[in-house]
C-alpha cells in the first residue's frame, strides 16, 4: 500500500509498501504530568507500524507530540528534527538516536514515493508537507500555525491533486483555560458554549487550499482529578463535523487509512480509552508541599532571567502548600497569580518545560489588570525562553533575526501575528472588537 493513516493525537503514518515515516508518536504515555491521556486506544496495528516507520518526524517539544514513555517503540528508527533556534530537540536527541536536522523548506526523500519539507517557525513550531507519489500532498500544521511561511506553503499545496488538511482545531483545552477570577471563580472559556468546529474546517480549507480535512491534534482528555473538569471542554468527534459545509472540500473522519493508488480511504476502528482517575499524588502532586527556600531562589532566578517580562508584568505570583511567593519584576499593575503543586512546578523550572503547567490545566490562574497570557507571557517564557534558550534582550534580538533570515514569508506573518497579539492583550476576549478583528484577519489573511 502506498499512502498514510492517521491515528492517535497528531500522529500520520506513511506507507511506500512499508511503514517509512511517522510524525509525533504519542502512543502511551500521560504527558503533562499525567494530566493528560489519549481519548481512543492506539490500535495495535498502528503502534506495530509506527515501530517499524524508518523516519520519525517530531514537529515540537511538547510532550504530547515527544512522549518519553513512546520511544521505547523507536529504537531503530531515524529522527528528523526541524531546524529550531537554539537546536534543543536536536541537541537532546542527537545523543542517543540517529537524528537528522532539516533545514526549512526544502525536500527530503523518505522512499520512491514519498518526500518532505520541514518548515520550522518563530514559536518553536514547525509544520511538514508529505508528497505522495507526485500527486498527494498532506499539510501537517499540528499546533502550529504556518508563522513565517504561510504564503510559501499554500503556495506549494495548491499544484496536487489530493490535498490534506491536518490542523489543531477544537475548543481551545490544548492551551491553558483554568482561569479564576479574584474571588476565586472559575471562569467559563468562551468555548463553553461548545461551537460547532465545521466552519472552521470550511474556512481553512479555502484558506490553506486544501480540498480534504482531517481531524487531528485535538484527540485527548483529563485524567487528574484536580484537572479533570476540563473534560467538560474536550473535542467530542461529532462536533468536527457539526456545521461543515462542503463547499471547498470534504471533511474526512479522524482515524482513516487512505490508499493513494486507489484514492479512496477506509475508516480505522477505534476504542474509547477508559482509563481510571488520577490522583495529583500518583504522580508525585500534593498539594500540601511547600517550597524549599532552595526552591524559591530556583523559581525566582528563573522568572528574572527572562529580561523582557519585566516589560509588561509587574509581580509573578505562586500559591504553593497555601503560602504565596511573590516574584517582583517591575512597577507595573499587571500580575499573574498561579496556584500549583509543588513537585510539578519544581521540575517544570529545572527542566525549562513550563508550557507542560500550563497545558495542563490543574495549575489554577488569575490576571489581573491584563486580558491574557498572550503575546506576553506564554511565549516569552516557553517559546523564545525554554524551548529556543532566548531570555535576554540580545538573546531575543538575535532568535527573531535567526527567523527573520530563515522564514520567506516573515514580515507579513508577524505583522498579523503582532496586531492580534495587541488586540489579545488589551482587550476583553469576548469583546465585540476581538471578535471583528477575527473577521478581518480570517477575510483578509
Amino acid at each position: 500500500m502506498i499512502g498514510f493513516e492517521t491515528i492517535g493525537n497528531a500522529t500520520i503514518t506513511v506507507f511506500d509498501d512499508i511503514p517509512v515515516l511517522t510524525t509525533d508518536p504519542w502512543i502511551d504515555g500521560n504527558p503533562y504530568f499525567g494530566s493528560w491521556t489519549h481519548q481512543y486506544e492506539v490500535p495495535s496495528e498502528q503502534k506495530e507500524n509506527i515501530s517499524k516507520s524508518k523516519y520519525i518526524w517530531l514537529s515540537h517539544g511538547h510532550p504530547d507530540h515527544i512522549d518519553q514513555e513512546s520511544f521505547k517503540y523507536l529504537k531503530d528508527s531515524i529522527l528528523l528534527i526541524p531546524d529550531h533556534y537554539g537546536d534543543r530537540i536536536f541537541n537532546f536527541f542527537n545523543k542517543d538516536y540517529k537524528t537528522i536536522k532539516l533545514k526549512s523548506n526544502q525536500w527530503f526523500t523518505i522512499s520512491n514515493n514519498v518526500r518532505i519539507k520541514s518548515f520550522a517557525d518563530w514559536n518553536q513550531d514547525a509544520s511538514l508537507i508529505i508528497e505522495i507519489m507526485k500527486k498527494d500532498i498532506i499539510l501537517n500544521v499540528n499546533d502550529g500555525d504556518l508563522f513565517g511561511w504561510k504564503s510559501t506553503i499554500k503556495n506549494i499545496v495548491k499544484e496536487y491533486k489530493n490535498r490534506f488538511l491536518l490542523k489543531l482545531i477544537n475548543w481551545g483545552d490544548a492551551d491553558m483555560i483554568n482561569f479564576y477570577d479574584e474571588s476565586g471563580n472559575f471562569i467559563a472559556p468562551p468555548q463553553a458554549n461548545k461551537p460547532g468546529l465545521g466552519k472552521n474546517y470550511s474556512r481553512l480549507l479555502k484558506n490553506y487550499n486544501c480540498n480534504y480535512a482531517i481531524p487531528f491534534s485535538s484527540m485527548h482528555r483529563y485524567i487528574r482529578s484536580d484537572s479533570v473538569h476540563m473534560n467538560n471542554f474536550i473535542t467530542p468527534l461529532d462536533s468536527h463535523s457539526d456545521g461543515f459545509e462542503s463547499t471547498h472540500g470534504e471533511l474526512f473522519p479522524a482515524y482513516i487509512v487512505w490508499d493513494s493508488i486507489k484514492e479512496d480511504y477506509e475508516k480505522i476502528k477505534v476504542n474509547k480509552n477508559d482509563s481510571i482517575l488520577k490522583k495529583p499524588e500518583d504522580f508525585g502532586d500534593n498539594y500540601t508541599d511547600e517550597l524549599t527556600a532552595d526552591d524559591i531562589k530556583m523559581i525566582t532566578d528563573y522568572f528574572k532571567s527572562f529580561k523582557k517580562l519585566s516589560h509588561y508584568y509587574g509581580t509573578i505570583t505562586f500559591v504553593v502548600g497555601k503560602k504565596e511567593l511573590n516574584i517582583k519584576l517591575s512597577n507595573k499593575k499587571s500580575q499573574v497569580y498561579f496556584e500549583c503543586p509543588r513537585k510539578s512546578l519544581i521540575t517544570a523550572i529545572k527542566y525549562e518545560i513550563f508550557d507542560d503547567m500550563l497545558i495542563g490545566n490543574f495549575m489554577k490562574t488569575t490576571l489581573v489588570n491584563t486580558k491574557s497570557l498572550y503575546p506576553y507571557f506564554t511565549p516569552i517564557v516557553t517559546k523564545y525562553g525554554d524551548n529556543g534558550g532566548a531570555k535576554s534582550l540580545e538573546d531575543l534580538s538575535e532568535y527573531f533575526n535567526y527567523y527573520k533570515m530563515n522564514s520567506a514569508n516573515y514580515w507579513r506573518d508577524m505583522l498579523t501575528y503582532n496586531t492580534e497579539g495587541l488586540v489579545r492583550y488589551y482587550l476583553n476576549k469576548d469583546s465585540n472588537l476581538i471578535k471583528m478583528s477575527k473577521n478581518l484577519k480570517q477575510r483578509f489573511f
